[in-house]
């Protein structure tokens, strides 16, 4: 019986191929979205599953009193309050950020991030060691378990257990390249090294040193001691591994009462609380502050998940409708069907059958566009971030068929209940049974399909706008030749020399962190004689900061040559804030700095310019710089030679005079601007395609709907050319109905996308214009696209033969 139901649905798509083809490139397009998204789901919760206790293991994250959204690391005395004093957890650890430095081995160097931790992180963790024991490779002071890549770049084909290391810390980590000054922590054993295994996990390090080596170094002041300090929860994570059977509730309910214990009275924290994160949900998880990892955040894949579906759900009613459209050539086939013995479950399960094989043929066809989807979303800018891999496996495989049959049964269940409940003696009699009322659920989900297009099609127009306007968006600094190197914790001044001898070099500058990239200090500035402080952003630089990036001077002098962080120039902004009319009456003014602790001059005036990320919702506001080279992290230099290439070795080579240890690292600082823009050309990337699936589904319903229509008026076309109807009348006659509908999407999508559009825009500061024009210009090529649709099929029936119309039975 399955048997002969699959060869008639087979027979039956090959029938009527139009159709058929309709069907299933739309159901293959939505299909491989709703792929997409799962396989990006499945990589993701990939992460830390090979952990034997993964379902025990809890992360502690803060939700603090005075922060608006919870943080994911918290204070370094929780583990050891928690293991010492709550019966419900097994075990607990911390995982301490602050080292991140060089070690070095006889002539082997290699730079590593890491943390402090104990021993219990093997109890709790599942990773294992190629060398060393588990049970106490951290126990001891000085001692440090080293991921395979740093043991081989140290220690080659030596074993490395047991060896001696020096360690300079340099203040680096997993979320930055600011060093500091190497601080020598000394010489540390090596007990262990992790297996060469490609780990799945959210926590990312080079090195896992011993909690007990925190001892020495607060007492020689060298890390800051916050092993009793509740208030301080930005330094530390803490993990859990739960007894058996107690859940998330009764842990968090645990919780709040040592939170309540430990900020009573606090005026900053009092009311903060302590929260588990299965381990099994970090990753994708909710946005958390201080977050060890970077991956794409639960929310966005509610709001992808909720563009598939959109997808999905218009290429199923296209599915339905054209399938109930098509029951006027089916209508007999039914009919006796039901008069020969048929039940309605016979004709549902019929139906059923051929929605399944119509499916299965989609689900080849959207592999074929997965393959071009999973290529386009790995190359994106963003996934250097995501670390998105989207490899298939088997629960990739059973997830895409289990998928490919829901979808057959949902798209398929309505035309089947439909369809087989036709009444065989009207059916037999004409096709009344069929028809359909004027506003019916083919019109509605055409309108609401070029509705959705018509949105998708004006956002992808705006946020193209957006990027142009970025690209070109002149930020009152000039980027172009500069070449912005990191010190590496070595001595600006002698760096600054060394690169001075190098001919293509036209100027060097030296800074904290640099306009435009995100990055930013602060600092407070009170006039005397005034109680309300302004805040500004604070930025060290040297003398030939301001010349080197072209920042236009408009008052007073430049920073002083020599050191002194009392002379500061300031921006119009800053000026304006403090009420002088003209920003040259700021110039000699005294103002203390950070409540009083400090008084600052101001000697000159600059522009203002653009200091934060395009994409920002901060605007530029007050800002302060000074000389002060001991904070300075990066050089600038301003290339004068055409022959990048040379110069960059040239660079290399006087880099080695200073550091022959670490290499040269360098960004162009206009490809460090544009790389941010990148992310803007990603999100027009991914609305233009969604605008792309939408426009493609609408249309390819339109189209059947068109072929449906003129099927059924072939014979009133036939009549009407005999009795005189001109060809254009006749192409207006068929295209009004469609062009009607089109004009009510428009309609209703115009305002809706100028309103939304407005709606984000308006959390930018610096964006595009935005107008009807833009929207006028969607609507117009929507009605574009809906009339080359439709235009072949009314042309064709228009100029057919009114005698083969005629005789068409």
């Amino acid at each position: 019986m399955i048997k002969n139901y699959l060869k008639i649905g087979i027979r039956n798509i090959l029938k009527y191929k139009a159709f058929s083809c309709i069907n299933v490139f739309g159901l293959a397009v939505a299909m491989s979205v709703s792929m997409l998204i799962i396989l990006m789901l499945i990589n993701q919760k990939s992460y830390d599953q090979f952990h034997e206790r993964k379902d025990s293991i809890y992360r502690v994250n803060i939700d603090p009193a005075n922060h608006k959204r919870p943080y994911a690391s918290g204070p370094a005395p929780l583990a050891e309050t928690l293991r010492t004093d709550y019966p419900i957890i097994k075990e607990a650890t911390h995982l301490l950020k602050g080292c991140g430095g060089d070690a070095v081995y006889n002539n082997s160097f290699s730079e590593m991030r890491g943390y402090f931790t104990d021993n219990a992180f093997f109890r709790i963790f599942s990773f294992e060691l190629e060398k060393g024991d588990r049970a106490t490779a951290l126990t001891k002071p000085n001692t440090m378990v080293l991921s395979h890549e740093v043991a081989q770049r140290l220690f080659g084909d030596e074993d490395p257990l047991g060896k001696i290391v020096d360690f300079a810390d340099r203040g680096i980590d997993l979320f930055t390249d600011e060093a500091k000054a190497p601080t020598d922590w000394g010489t540390y054993t090596v007990t262990g090294v992790l297996a060469d295994k490609d780990y799945k996990t959210h926590l990312e390090f080079d090195v896992l040193v011993s909690t007990a080596s925190l001892k020495q170094l607060y007492q020689e002041g060298k890390m800051y001691d916050a092993s009793e300090n509740w208030g301080d929860y930005s330094r530390c994570y803490t993990y859990v591994l739960a007894e058996n059977n107690v859940d998330e509730k009764e842990l968090n309910s645990a919780l709040a009462n040592l939170a309540d214990e430990k900020y009573k009275g606090d005026a900053n924290l009092e009311g903060s609380k302590f929260m588990v994160q299965a381990l099994t949900k970090l990753t994708p998880g909710p946005v958390l502050g201080n977050d060890p990892s970077s991956n794409l955040p639960m929310f966005a894949y509610y709001i992808l998940a909720g563009f598939a579906l959109l997808v999905m759900v218009l290429a199923v009613l296209n599915y339905t409708q054209l399938s109930i459209a098509r029951a006027v050539t089916r209508s007999k086939e039914i009919g006796i069907r039901k008069v020969n013995g048929a039940f309605r479950k016979d004709l549902i399960v019929q139906f059923l059958s051929e929605s399944m094989v119509l499916v299965f043929f989609a689900l080849i066809t959207a592999g074929f566009f997965l393959v071009f989807m999973r290529w386009a979303l790995l190359n994106l800018w963003m996934n250097q971030f995501l670390g998105f891999e989207l490899v298939p496996n088997a629960t990739v495989y059973i997830s895409f068929i289990s998928f490919t049959f829901l979808t057959g049964l949902i798209a398929g269940i309505f035309p089947a209940l439909r369809l087989s409940g036709y009444r065989p003696v009207k059916i037999l009699k004409g096709p009344d049974e069929t028809k359909r009322g004027r506003l019916g659920m083919r019109k509605t989900l055409t309108v609401t399909q070029f509705v959705f297009s018509l949105f998708f099609i004006v956002t992808a127009i705006v946020v193209y706008n957006q990027f142009r306007y970025y690209m070109d968006y002149e930020y009152g600094f000039n980027a172009e030749n500069i070449i912005n190197v990191n010190l590496q914790s070595n001595d600006y001044k002698l760096v600054k020399g060394a690169f001075h001898s190098v001919p293509g070099v036209s100027g060097i500058a030296g800074t904290a962190y640099y306009p435009g990239t995100g990055r930013n200090d602060n600092t407070t500035l009170t006039k005397p004689g005034t109680e309300e402080p302004i805040e500004a952003i604070d930025l060290r630089a040297d003398e030939n900061f301001i010349e080197l990036l072209d920042i236009g001077l408009i008052a007073g002098r430049n920073l002083p040559a020599s050191e002194s962080s009392s002379f500061v120039v300031v921006n119009e902004t800053t000026a304006q804030t403090f009420g002088y009319e003209n920003p040259g009456d700021i110039v000699g003014e005294l103002f203390y700095e950070r409540n009083g602790d400090k008084t600052v001059e101001v000697v000159g005036v600059v522009e203002d310019f653009t200091f934060f990320l395009l994409f920002s919702s901060k605007k530029t506001g007050p800002i302060v710089l000074r000389n002060e080279p001991e904070r300075f992290n990066f050089v600038s230099l301003k290339m004068a030679s055409a022959d990048q290439d040379q110069l960059i070795a040239q660079l290399e080579e006087a880099w080695k005079t200073v550091d022959p240890i670490h290499p040269l690292k360098y960004e162009f600082y206009e490809h460090k601007l544009e790389g941010y823009n990148q992310a803007v050309f990603d999100l027009v990337a991914v609305i233009g395609f969604f605008a792309f699936l939408t426009i493609t589904i609408a249309c390819l319903g339109l189209l059947g709907m068109a072929i449906y229509t003129m099927e059924r008026r072939t014979k009133e076309i036939g009549i009407r050319k005999v009795l005189g109807a001109h060809g254009y009348m006749l192409v207006y006659l068929l295209s009004k109905e469609f062009l009607i509908l089109l004009g009510i999407a428009v309609i209703i999508a115009a305002p809706l996308s100028y309103y939304v559009n407005n709606l984000w825009l308006d959390f930018l500061v610096i964006k595009v214009s935005f107008g009807f024009g833009t929207v006028l210009l969607g609507s117009f090529l929507i009605l574009l696209l809906g009339f080359l649709t439709i235009a072949p099929q009314t042309l064709r029936v228009s100029n057919r033969n009114p005698i083969t119309s005629l005789r068409i039975e």
